[in-house]
């Protein structure tokens, strides 16, 4: 029995919206400086992180300047977003010898993904009101990316029951060849985060809106 382990991994992102106002896609920008990243699980299956941006402010209007001047920035489309979800997908499998030629024996997959979330390092000097309104939008956002996590696994469960369900291929190579075309075909055609990113409209009807008067910055 020999275990192959996949080389080709897809890394795809999500992305939550926040309210936006006077920011032009792909505009000026500062630099995304990145810290404290920090491990929330990990386990034979994979792992999950977040990392953190910095933004300051003592109004809602400065916040939300300093996260879009900030934010993660998505080279497709020009835009910055506030929160940010990323996975990849790896899968391996063990083949064996059968008459038919070779066949997988067992599947395995892990997924990672990271979360990147802004943090507000100068409340201290904020109005108790605009903290609370913004722990309630951050504690939303990250809700609406571990959505995104949610999705990657579930996704990675198919692939792992898919593989294991390919009939036998002449050769070990044909076999090899037709698991990574269809674990990367299963990931380039699933929907299901863009479809959660539409119900939820990138996490505003999760509660991650600030403010709470909602004014939609983007479609993907």
């Amino acid at each position: 029995m020999h275990r192959v382990w996949v080389a080709s991994v897809l890394a795809v992102p999500f992305a939550a919206v926040m309210s936006l106002i006077g920011v032009q896609n792909g505009g000026l920008a500062a630099p995304t400086a990145y810290l404290d990243e920090v491990k929330l699980a990990e386990t034979s299956k994979g792992t999950e992180t977040v990392k953190y941006y910095d933004v300051r402010g003592s109004s809602i209007d400065e916040l939300r300047r300093d996260v879009f001047s900030r934010g993660p920035y998505d080279e497709r489309n020009g835009q910055r977003y506030a929160g940010w979800a990323e996975w990849r997908i790896q899968w391996s499998f063990d083949r064996r010898v059968v008459p038919q030629g070779c066949a997988v024996s067992r599947a395995a997959t892990e997924t990672h993904v990271q979360y990147t979330l802004p943090r507000w390092v100068d409340a201290d000097k904020a109005p108790a009101e605009l903290r609370k309104r913004w722990q309630e939008f951050v504690e939303a956002l990250m809700q609406h990316e571990l959505g995104h996590g949610q999705l990657a696994r579930e996704l990675a469960d198919r692939i792992e029951f898919a593989i294991e369900s390919l009939p036998p291929e002449p050769t070990c190579e044909e076999l090899d060849r037709r698991v990574n075309e269809l674990a990367t075909r299963m990931i380039l055609e699933d929907d299901t985060q863009e479809a959660y990113d539409r119900e939820t409209l990138h996490g505003q009807t999760q509660g991650a809106a600030f403010p709470s008067i909602v004014v939609r910055a983007s479609a993907k």
